[in-house]
């Protein structure tokens, strides 16, 4: 097979397994297979595990892409789940995660297998913007500002799944995602840390990400993902009451809000973004602002039950 081609089933070994799970994904899912297939790369597979309630997504993939191995699941899967299943279906031993609204330059893939080559342990691409909208690009600096583009390769503690790679060994050390959790990817990294695996980060194998939300869908996803986070750290780190008081007090004050803020604008201004940052200002805020009062509430929660337990 020629550099640059995509492997069909049965074909030759391929040297990287893309994963992409869907759900509901029909409005981005062919742009998003036109760039995978289009990568400088030699041989590669692209694999998507699909768990919508309709046939649009397969239908499309179908229809329009034939060399991707497609597996639509009964089951309704979330996104970590259908990535550990797209694991077990993978022919290479690098494996590489993405999204069904992610778009790739033809350099990304080539990229982002070399920096994993080169540094070993899981690595995580840059994140940019699709779109310059207001609102969208507001979501994005809100919720990826330490992924933007910009700067050196560099030890990141968080691997987001949107643009990552890593060898099959690693994940397979580290127990998969976690498949009941939409921070898999979060929870993922910190079992990662726990066994001096590094994370890295490429910023020159960037990919770009296709927001179709609204502010006020920004705001509930935010405040929904914060309760989550919140509650994996007290599991994680087994917090006493007196732990779980002091974080509570902590993110209750402007503090926490002020200090996601600052690195925002230094992510963005290493990104050259720092303008865009500003003009979109409102929108960021708002949803750190929410993922704090996820927090908040979780932590209150937790310490109420350890208060009546006691």
């Amino acid at each position: 097979m020629s550099e640059g081609q995509h492997c069909s089933p049965g074909e030759e070994v391929p040297q990287a397994s893309i994963i992409i799970p869907a759900f509901r994904s029909e409005a981005t899912i062919a742009q998003s297979l036109a760039t995978m297939l289009a990568q400088d790369f030699r041989t590669y597979e692209v694999i998507v595990i699909d768990s919508g309630p309709d046939d649009r997504t397969e239908q499309i993939v179908r229809a329009r892409f034939p060399s991707v191995r497609y597996l639509h699941s009964q089951e309704r899967l979330l996104p970590h789940a259908a990535r550990n299943h797209g694991v077990d279906l993978a022919r290479s031993d690098i494996l590489v995660f993405t999204d069904p609204d992610i778009y790739a330059p033809p350099t990304w893939l080539s990229r982002l297998v070399s920096a994993h080559r080169k540094l070993g342990g899981a690595v995580a691409g840059g994140l940019a913007c699709h779109g310059r909208d207001w609102v969208e690009m507001g979501m994005h600096l809100c919720k990826f500002d330490p992924w933007l583009p910009g700067g050196i390769e560099r030890r990141i503690d968080i691997c987001p799944t949107a643009n990552m790679a890593c060898a099959r060994s690693v994940l397979a050390v580290a127990g998969g995602f976690p498949e009941q959790s939409i921070l898999g990817d979060t929870l993922l990294s910190w079992r990662l840390t726990q066994l001096s695996i590094p994370i890295w980060f490429a910023p020159r194998a960037v990919v770009e990400h296709h927001h179709l939300g609204t502010w006020s869908g920004l705001v509930q996803e935010r405040f929904a993902r914060g309760q989550e986070f919140a509650a994996s750290r007290i599991e994680h780190g087994m917090w006493s009451g007196g732990r779980i008081l002091r974080q509570l007090m902590v993110t209750a004050v402007p503090l926490r809000l002020a200090r996601l803020v600052s690195r925002g604008l230094r992510n963005a201004s290493r990104a050259r973004l720092l303008a865009e940052y500003l003009r979109v200002s409102p929108v960021v805020v708002t949803g750190q602002a929410a993922w704090l009062r996820g927090e908040a509430v979780a932590y209150l929660r937790a310490l109420l039950r350890t208060t009546e337990s006691a």
